[in-house]
């Protein structure tokens, strides 16, 4: 019960941050940038159940699997931020939720990740007509980097 009270938590904090999450290159002087959520993805077990409660809570409408999202369920926020839900991809691959920031020049997003320290996790890789995603971590976080579209 624990863990699931837990997953709600993340989960309802990073949509709460879905519509005001801003981040930029360089920070303007007051804080604020034009970046943008573009992606969420949440890897769990199960995911008609996390779904089902997502559509719920928050009254959104996923769609079928996207084969190019690796069977992710896509639903799209009013904000036009995509969140998918899919099942871990591998049997190493652990539950989790990762941001995807939108990029303009992702091979540029990455050398600067790496010069701020971070790892990257997996470099720039295109996704069929999705667009050209990129992970890395920085401590014990990790976060996607996005360039280009996703479905609707």
């Amino acid at each position: 019960m624990r863990s699931h009270i837990t997953w709600g938590f993340v989960v309802t904090a990073a949509l709460a941050l879905l519509s005001s999450c801003r981040a930029t290159r360089t920070p303007h002087q007051n804080g604020t940038s034009s970046a943008r959520v573009h992606y969420l993805e949440i890897v769990c077990r199960d995911v008609a159940a996390q779904c089902a409660a997502l559509e719920k809570v928050h009254g959104l409408s996923f769609g079928p699997p996207v084969a190019d999202l690796g069977q992710a369920r896509v639903a799209v926020t009013p904000h036009g931020c995509r969140i998918g839900v899919r099942a871990p991809l591998a049997a190493h691959e652990e539950p989790i939720t990762r941001t995807y920031l939108e990029v303009e020049d992702i091979a540029r997003a990455v050398r600067d990740a790496e010069a701020a320290g971070a790892v990257i996790a997996y470099p720039p890789t295109r996704q069929g007509d999705t667009g050209t995603w990129a992970i890395y971590a920085l401590g014990d976080a990790q976060l996607g980097l996005w360039q280009g579209n996703l479905p609707r």
